[in-house]
């Protein structure tokens, strides 16, 4: 039986503020270069379209495995234990089940940020009677980084959660 101090236990594997503040970057990198001012040159209903969603998550995912994650392993001096195996050799079910969920983190965060700015148009149209074609808040790179980086880390803490909670025993039997 173990005493609980009451402490709060520090939560492993949890991405830093260098990582995090580098992955804000190159999600607005990737913005900036990608789909900066296409927000704005349609209606609230119509500026974030499924190819505008497509292409900023194809470009995330491909900047993520081609230039944030090498640069990322060199900030931290960390090498790549990514589905290693006891004799060194990679396990080709674990680095295609990473690369199938980092693929729905970045999916699901674009949405949510496309969620986001679409409530936020919405939400000052209506505030200050702005014409219902116009987009008071467009797409653009500072507030998509902040954007990811907040989901990222959303992300990070569920990931979290349920590995705390496969990892905990059963207090019940």
């Amino acid at each position: 039986m173990k005493i609980d101090s009451g402490a709060a236990a520090p939560v492993k594997n949890m991405p830093g503020i260098k990582v995090i503040l580098f992955r804000m970057w190159a999600a607005g990198a990737v913005c900036f270069f990608g789909g900066w001012g296409r927000g704005a040159s349609e209606k609230v209903g119509g500026a974030y379209s499924i190819d505008l969603i497509a292409g900023l998550v194809v470009f995330i995912i491909l900047s993520d495995w081609i230039i944030v994650e090498p640069v990322l392993r060199l900030i931290i001096n960390k090498k790549s234990k990514a589905g290693k195996t006891e004799n060194g050799n990679k396990a080709i079910g674990r680095i295609f089940s990473q690369g199938i969920l980092h693929i729905l983190r970045v999916t699901f965060s674009v949405l949510l940020i496309v969620v986001t700015y679409y409530l936020l148009n919405t939400f000052f149209i209506r505030l200050f009677g702005l014409d219902e074609e116009s987009v008071p808040v467009p797409l653009e790179p500072l507030l998509f980084g902040v954007l990811y980086g907040l989901y990222y880390l959303l992300f990070c803490f569920v990931k979290q959660f349920f590995l705390r909670r496969r990892e905990a025993p059963d207090e019940l039997l």
